[in-house]
């Protein structure tokens, strides 16, 4: 499959307008994204991409006195993922006494932004609260698992994890991940979307690491997966879409527990 890439060079060019780009873009079909010094490089399905509606979000861009400039163009997929892993090598993932390797390939969840380090900490923390074990593992459940991190790290607490990737290119890519980690036994990678689960309360905890309105969407089946007293925790999202996640939560019965940002990325925390 092939994809589109384009270059956006905003004016000017910083993290947060960064980060707004991509939030606005996640929702045009957007999976991935690659900062520059001077641009940030997103990539797109080609039979998703709209460039009418690229255009006219890029003209309603929220922040002041931002404007952006882009080009596209094709890309196949083999030869973009080599280029852009060679571009970005990552060193090891520390978690706990363990480290993760992860070979992104273009998929989301290097480790190292935001919204995918501070999960990684909640997760820490809920293990260590809630071990798990070979004899007796946690069931655990990551919508949109990337290239698989959040879901390796899970396996390495001990839980058997169920990991549903929308792409079919990046599922291969987190299945490959968990090889290289050893979980394979621990981890099942699925493609797919919320579609593929089924009303029955089986995990201990969920993980969704998507955009505002797919958690949106879909937090009904995630609810209805979930056993009395599991966890939910979410992220993707910024401090101003709280107020919206915790109303849907709440309205499925789930109780808040807490929220944290870094750099205005949130990662939110339901039981139920």
């Amino acid at each position: 499959m092939n994809y589109i890439e384009v270059k956006l060079v905003p004016v000017p060019m910083n993290e947060p307008v960064a980060d707004v780009l991509a939030a606005l873009l996640g929702p045009l079909g957007f999976d991935s994204f690659s900062t520059e010094a001077d641009c940030l490089k997103a990539y797109c399905p080609q039979n998703l991409f709209d460039d009418v509606a690229l255009q006219s979000t890029l003209d309603d861009f929220p922040l002041p006195d931002v404007s952006v400039k882009w080009v596209a163009e094709v890309v196949e997929t083999q030869n973009w993922n080599q280029a852009w892993e060679a571009e970005n090598a990552l060193t090891p993932i520390p978690f706990g006494n363990q480290e993760i390797v992860i070979h992104p390939c273009m998929s989301f969840g290097s480790g190292h932004h935001e919204t995918t380090s501070q999960l990684l900490e909640e997760i820490a923390n809920f293990f260590d609260a809630h071990p798990s074990s070979r004899e007796t593992p946690l069931q655990v459940l990551d919508m949109g698992t990337g290239t698989g991190v959040l879901a390796i790290a899970c396996a390495l607490c001990g839980a058997q994890v169920r990991a549903i990737e929308i792409d079919d290119w990046v599922a291969d890519n987190a299945r490959d991940n968990v090889l290289a980690n050893d979980v394979a036994g621990r981890v099942q990678v699925e493609c797919g979307d919320a579609s593929l689960l089924q009303p029955e309360p089986r995990y201990d905890l969920v993980l969704a690491n998507i955009n505002r309105n797919v958690l949106l969407t879909d937090m009904a089946t995630y609810c209805s997966t979930m056993r009395p007293g599991a966890t939910l925790l979410m992220s993707g999202f910024y401090e101003e879409d709280v107020p919206a996640i915790r109303q849907c939560a709440e309205g499925l019965g789930l109780q808040y527990v807490a929220h944290r940002n870094r750099n205005n990325w949130v990662v939110i925390r339901f039981e139920k």
